[in-house]
């Protein structure tokens, strides 16, 4: 499983670094990647034209170049590039690898008939590109509340930058300005979310994605100036809230939370009814700020105004909510009845938290992911799924983001019983500590089984060897030695007529009660055959 997960991992870097192209079309464009491989579709197969040539035309620093030329009659094929191209006759695709940027260029090819009349000529436009490497996301807080973003990348040639928020194309209510380039935006006051910022050109993608900062230690800015506007306000944060212009337009104005009056003015003086330490307003901007939000400031604030006659002119609401930020995220691993992974990210301390899952930097598919919303917390994976997976969790006041490798062989089956209970199911292979003893006793029954079957398959194999020997001599417990022959003394003129017959010899047995003590010599040879007793 590691050998196909190399694969893999290899297969994946030769596909970011070579790129196709279709080059049947007239004055077609395509794209290389610097320092990688183009493979391009000259012609369907060679063989159905007689006679071609593949040229680079000239450059303002270069001549024509004849790269590829062909003539069916003669049966010639050359290749002016062969030390790092390869030409496919049969589906006519002609790849150039190690790619420079001096490859880059209008090419043509000329086909002739058998008589050597040009009949055709397309034109291809081969781009070389350095791709992308990385991306960088900045952002800080400007006047008026307003926060500029910039997203600066690296490598790569002819970068075009796109953004979006909350998973949506970026819109002109929420952009104040943008650069010519579209690197560098000005976002609107109060805007809050998930930006992301793409960047790419014809041979390779990037991203970068981050939360909007809230400026100013936690100040959030909100205005009233629509009735029924939502206002959002971090725990233990500060919140800026634009009331007017400034007062000296508004002859009599109050300030209301639910039934309570924070403030009264006029266009010269105000009266803080309730006005505490963590209450600030300055008249001179309009702005009313609240410090160190608590989850009680929550709820419906009312903006009424008046003329100089004391006659109610307009009456506007506002609602406030706080939030918590997010303080910790974790991923907890869960196995079903099925073999599928279920995957809950847990979060603490965040109001409406909201969730975005990716596996090895992509978004979750159907092919990985049981038909579940993979914008919430929890997650089903199919079975063998594996790489790195990270849950990325964010409110309007915070984001955080946790990971963790899964492998292929990240649930396994068990079935054994341990301490007299039953166990079967899908347990996480990681943290399995289920069915050890049985795996251990399971050992010990098969040690205590083989060996002495080990045993006797060799006293068997010793014992076996044993009977095939054809000559025993064996020596009594009084130290005699039995010998077993029969022996004929022959005289030698004898001896050419015994060789030749073949006869059954008895085994006898003469006893010796002592050994002899010396050696007795015949006065002729003696000859004597030793044959198996019946």
């Amino acid at each position: 499983m590691k050998v196909v997960g190399l694969l893999m991992v290899l297969l994946r870097v030769s596909c970011s670094v070579e790129t196709y192209c279709d080059g049947r079309q007239d004055k077609a464009q395509c794209f290389g990647a610097l320092g990688g491989t183009v493979a391009l579709q000259l012609m369907d197969k060679d063989s159905e034209i007689p006679k071609y040539k593949w040229m680079k035309e000239a450059s303002k620093n270069e001549s024509t170049l004849t790269i590829l030329y062909y003539y069916q009659t003669y049966n010639v094929t050359s290749n002016s590039m062969s030390s790092r191209s390869v030409f496919f006759p049969g589906n006519g695709t002609f790849k150039i690898n190690n790619l420079s940027r001096s490859d880059t260029g209008e090419y043509s090819l000329r086909m002739f008939d058998s008589n050597g009349k040009q009949i055709r000529n397309r034109t291809l436009q081969v781009s070389i590109e350095a791709p992308l490497s990385s991306v960088h996301m900045t952002s800080e807080c400007v006047s008026h509340g307003l926060i500029r973003v910039s997203c600066l990348s690296e490598g790569g040639d002819s970068p075009q930058y796109t953004w979006s928020l909350n998973g949506n194309k970026t819109r002109n209510t929420e952009i104040v300005e943008r650069n010519t380039e579209n690197n560098i935006i000005i976002l609107r006051q109060n805007t809050s979310g998930y930006l992301v910022c793409t960047v790419k050109n014809h041979i390779s993608r990037v991203s970068k994605e981050g939360m909007i900062p809230v400026c100013k230690d936690e100040e959030t800015r909100c205005n009233i100036s629509e009735d029924g506007a939502g206002c959002y306000g971090a725990l233990r944060g500060t919140v800026v809230i634009q009331l007017m212009k400034n007062t000296s337009e508004t002859p009599k104005y109050e300030w209301k939370n639910k039934t309570s009056t924070i403030l009264r003015g006029s266009r010269n003086n105000y009266f803080p009814d309730t006005l505490k330490e963590r209450f600030l307003f300055i008249p001179m901007y309009g702005t009313f700020s609240i410090m160190n939000l608590s989850r009680a400031d929550s709820g419906q604030y009312t903006l009424e105004t008046f003329d100089s006659d004391g006659k109610n002119i307009e009456k506007k609401t506002l609602q406030l909510i706080v939030q918590a930020p997010v303080s910790s995220v974790q991923l907890v691993l869960e196995c079903l009845s099925q073999g599928e992974m279920k995957v809950s990210c847990l979060s603490e301390g965040g109001d409406s938290p909201q969730y975005n899952w990716t596996l090895d930097g992509h978004t979750l598919t159907d092919s990985e992911l049981f038909p579940e919303n993979h914008e919430t917390n929890v997650i089903v994976l199919r079975q063998n799924i594996s790489g790195r997976l990270v849950c990325s969790v964010w409110n309007r006041f915070s984001f955080l983001s946790t990971e963790k490798t899964i492998s292929t062989w990240g649930c396994t089956f068990i079935n054994c019983t341990s301490n007299g209970t039953q166990i079967s199911g899908w347990v996480l292979t990681e943290n399995n500590i289920l069915c050890v003893e049985s795996v251990i006793a399971l050992g010990m029954v098969m040690t205590s089984v083989l060996l002495p079957l080990v045993f006797f398959l060799a006293v068997a194999i010793g014992f076996i060897c044993a009977k095939k020997k054809r000559h025993t001599y064996k020596v009594e417990k009084d130290n005699s030695e039995p010998v077993y022959a029969e022996i004929r003394v022959v005289p030698q003129q004898e001896r050419h007529t015994e060789e030749t017959v073949e006869e059954e010899v008895d085994y006898k047995q003469v006893t010796f009660s002592e050994l002899p003590q010396q050696t007795v010599q015949a006065e002729h040879p003696v000859y004597a055959q030793i044959c198996k007793v019946r």
